[in-house]
């Protein structure tokens, strides 16, 4: 119940590991969610330009795009976290 099995087959820690699912997923949410308000940001602006609308969407993008640039890279290296978690247990079968 308190255990996921990591990309090996090997059980991740039940709070660790669930703590770990849970704030990936909530960052891939979030990631679209990002995406999707920018959309929307661009096609208001679309509608009825002004100067002052186009420099808004300027920094709402820019700091939209680091947001999701840095999301991305965290779970990006959690990823590689959990798989080399999973990797080493067999690494150390196999030498034994």
């Amino acid at each position: 119940m308190f255990a996921r099995q990591g990309a090996g087959g090997d059980a991740v820690p039940g709070p660790a590991g669930r703590k770990e699912d849970v704030r990936l997923r909530l960052g891939r949410w979030l990631a679209l969610a990002l995406e999707f308000e920018l959309a929307a940001d661009i096609l208001r602006t679309a509608v009825a330009p002004t100067w002052n609308e186009i420099g808004q969407l300027a920094a709402i993008i820019v700091l939209r795009t680091a947001l999701n640039y840095f999301l991305q890279r965290e779970i990006e290296t959690s990823r590689t976290r959990e798989l080399s978690r999973a990797v080493s247990p067999a690494a150390a079968l196999a030498a034994e």
